[in-house]
């Protein structure tokens, strides 16, 4: 089975496109609009996602807050999440965080194709 993507933004229009593109780049995608539909979305789907795209500045639970949330959780530990903000200070966040990397919003579909391709857990066999 392959596991799933999961985009997490507050932003409907850009989640949706986002979802888009990585659907149509070949990837099982589900979404989430803050970190307290995230981690409803990781308690209820069978597979963890390969890569959680994570934007930062949320309602209801920011992106930090569900980071940390997330890590404490045996089966979503290694989880790896990409940061993807709109913040100047966006890399000294997904350092803090133990983020395996970030984009800057806004983003062009080749960089955030090979992100996404780029941090990726491997597909288990």
């Amino acid at each position: 089975m392959s596991r799933p993507l999961l985009v997490v933004d507050d932003d409907t229009d850009l989640r949706e496109a986002l979802e888009e593109v990585l659907r149509d780049a070949g990837y099982t995608v589900l979404g989430a609009g803050n970190g307290l539909q995230a981690l409803e979305v990781l308690r209820r789907e069978p597979v963890p996602p390969c890569l959680v795209l994570l934007d930062m500045m949320m309602p209801v639970m920011d992106g930090a807050t569900f980071g940390r949330q997330m890590r404490q959780v045996q089966a979503w530990r290694d989880i790896p999440v990409l940061v993807f903000s709109a913040s100047a200070n966006a890399r000294q966040v997904a350092e803090e965080m133990g983020a395996c990397g970030y984009l800057r919003k806004p983003v062009d579909v080749e960089t955030l194709l090979k992100a996404v391709g780029a941090n990726k857990a491997p597909e288990v066999v």
